[in-house]
Order: C-alpha cells, then structure tokens, then sequence
C-alpha cells in the first residue's frame, strides 16, 4: 500500500486533491466537479483553501493553470464516501485513515517532546530517540544541528536573510560534498517533504558537517561580506569535504552517498550496509 502525503496547511493536516483523485482511480477534474457540487457541505467541515498551478505539457501551445483543493481530515471522509466502493476505493480509505492517524501519531509525539523538555538540543534528543534512532546518529545529528545554527548566525551577520540565499548557499556546499544537490540526494533517498538530513547516515552527516565547518571557517577568515563572496565561501568549503570524501572513497572501494533513508517502513532495519560499492 503506497504512503499517503499528508501536509500541514496553516496548522491543519489536509492531502492534495490530486492525490485523492489518483487514489480513487478518476479524473482529477471529476473530483474537482464532486467537490464544487457539495461545496456548501464541506466547508461546513472546515476551510477549503485551494491553489492554481501552471502547467505546460510538452508539445501545447501555451500554458494551462490547474486548481486544486487541499481537504482536511473529516472533508477527505466525506468525498470518499460519495465513491462507489470499488476494491481500489476500499484501498484506498484505508491508507487514508492510516495516513492521518500517523500524522496525529507524530503531531502527539512532538508535543511529548515539547513538554519534556525546555532546551532545544534536548528537545530534538528526545524527538530523535522516540522515533528510533541510535545513540550515535542522534549525537551526530546534533552536533550538525549546533554547525549549521553556527554557520547561519554568520550569515546574518554579513546580511545572508532571504530563504532563497540560504537555499542556494546550502545547495553549492552540498553539490560540493556530495557531488549532488540536496534536491537530487533526497531524490537519490525516495524521499518528498521529509528533511533530508534527518535521513542521512551517520558519514554523510560527518561530511556535511565538515563542508558547513570549513564553510564558516572560510567565510570568518576572509570576512566575506557580500552574497557572491559567501557562495565563493561555500563553494571552497563544500570542495574540502568533499575533496576528503573521494579520498575516503577511493581508499575504501564503498560510496558515502547512500540511498538509505529512515522512513517509517526502513526504522527497524536501519543500519550502515557493509558494502555500497
């Protein structure tokens, strides 16, 4: 059974109605029909937020715009059950009801954390041990935590504020640690809106954290000021690891980058492999 999305939307856990249209086997549009037909019902259940998007298929001409509609939990419930019950349909409400009820699982588990504890560091700790994960991920995962919360406050020094500098600084140190972007390492992963380092292996956290140290090192040194002389920064910082981790590479026949990940489905299993040549 594949793993329903479940995003949160100004607070509120809602799927994708494309994603409800592909799970009952219709056309999207159809839904979107459904839905513009009991409109007065389901906003009874709560906000009906909804976006457009362009799109361009290969070989039309001009750009089309596509809506669709984000649907809470009780308004999700209520669509499907105008859907015949199909063998397909029947799969379907069941890995909605699942999909949801992991979600309150997590919302319930971060809230646990919350309460526990008043410090940051402790808070992911504890988030991180509930959820699995062995003593020596979590201490390196933290301690990248501590680097990158470094190396942004640097930023902000020298004017580095907008998400998108982030974003960029961020990709060309992993382009230069990884050989990848953190877009295609998540690709790499099978993973979609899960954080990307919190499915890393304990050595690509190690690299990682060495490309964003020397990064700060690089940028502190140099006083780099302006944004051009922060991606110079990141650019050489990102080379040093990843300069280390062909060495590594190359003297242990095993690749760094892993496909890894620590999905629900893997938690049990999740371990280094002894040979990803």
């Amino acid at each position: 059974m594949e793993q329903l999305e479940i995003q949160k939307l100004n607070g509120i856990q809602v799927v994708d109605s494309r994603i409800i249209a592909k799970g009952l086997n219709i056309k999207h549009r159809n839904l979107i029909e459904t839905i513009n037909k009991y409109q007065k019902q389901l906003e009874q259940l709560g906000l009906l937020p909804f976006e457009t998007e362009a799109v361009k298929n290969e070989g039309a001409r001009g750009t089309k715009y596509l809506s669709f509609y984000y649907l809470n939990e009780l308004q999700c419930n209520f669509v499907v059950t105008l859907s015949r019950n199909t063998e397909e349909v029947v799969d379907f409400k069941l890995s909605l009801v699942i999909a949801f009820d992991n979600a309150k699982k997590e919302v319930k588990l971060l809230e646990e954390v919350i309460n526990e504890s008043e410090n940051y560091l402790e808070k992911k700790r504890l988030y991180y041990q509930k959820q699995g994960y062995s003593d020596a991920w979590i201490e390196k995962r933290l301690k990248s935590i501590e680097v990158r919360d470094e190396l942004e406050g640097i930023w902000r020094k020298r004017g580095i504020n907008s998400t998108q500098q982030y974003a960029v600084l961020t990709s060309i140190i992993s382009k230069g640690a990884f050989g990848i972007t953190p877009k295609q390492h998540s690709e790499l992963k099978g993973l979609k809106k899960q954080s990307l380092r919190d499915n890393m292996t304990r050595l690509e956290l190690a690299f990682m954290i060495l490309a964003e140290e020397a990064t700060a090192e690089f940028t502190e040194a140099r006083d780099a000021q302006t944004y051009q002389d922060m991606k110079e920064c990141a650019t050489d910082g990102g080379n040093i690891a990843g300069n280390a981790r062909l060495e590594l590479e190359t003297q242990t026949g095993r690749k760094v980058v892993s496909t890894l990940n620590f999905l629900p489905e893997n938690r049990s299993s999740y371990q280094i492999p002894k040979n990803t040549k």
